[in-house]
């Protein structure tokens, strides 16, 4: 079975997919949701070129890399978490629920092989609470260290500049969606 729209009862269909049946709840949720989508993934972006400006550092000891790595582990999972919430209420654009979802997926692997280079586990020694680090770069050199560090952020890059061409993309759409019902 084909149906047949015109133009304007496409836009009026576009408008009402997911309770967009209003030009305002439309520019306030759209502009909420990408607002913070964008404002969490350019926090992280900055953090992971924290991380590889780091691994340049010739004075950073292996232990401050360590902890770092830590660090950064704990904000991708921040990010993760609350960014699988808030791709759930992204409704119209497919290709951008994609395009976060595939950021996403490295991120966790990237996360994941982070928690197996630098852990850190708690502890009990002689009565008191401790956090020792261990994990798989305890015993690397700190050139290993810093090139296996440096494979898995390269690994973001592709996904980083996707993003970047998306959110673009996003902001076009919604100005062309909240013009088009101005006229």
């Amino acid at each position: 079975m084909k149906v047949k729209l015109t133009e304007t009862q496409l836009k009026t269909v576009l408008n009402e997919i997911g309770g967009y049946d209003s030009q305002d709840l439309m520019g306030m949720h759209g502009g909420s949701l990408h607002g913070e989508l964008r404002g969490r993934t350019t926090q992280l972006i900055l953090l992971t070129q924290q991380m590889i400006n780091a691994l340049t550092d010739e004075e950073l000891s292996k232990e401050q890399l360590m902890a770092g790595v830590h660090q950064l582990t704990g904000e991708i999972e921040g990010y993760n978490e609350r960014v699988k919430e808030l791709i759930k209420e992204i409704y119209i654009d497919d290709d951008f629920k994609s395009v976060m979802i595939a950021f996403l997926s490295t991120l966790n692997k990237v996360s994941k092989y982070f928690k197996i280079l630098v852990n850190t586990d708690g502890g009990v020694y002689g009565g008191q609470p401790i956090n020792a680090i261990t994990g798989l770069a305890i015993d690397m050199r700190d050139d290993e260290l810093k090139l296996e560090i440096a494979k898995k952020l390269s690994s973001l890059g592709d996904h980083i500049a996707k993003l970047g061409e998306m959110f673009n993309t996003i902001l076009h759409r919604y100005s062309q969606r909240l013009d088009g019902q101005n006229n």
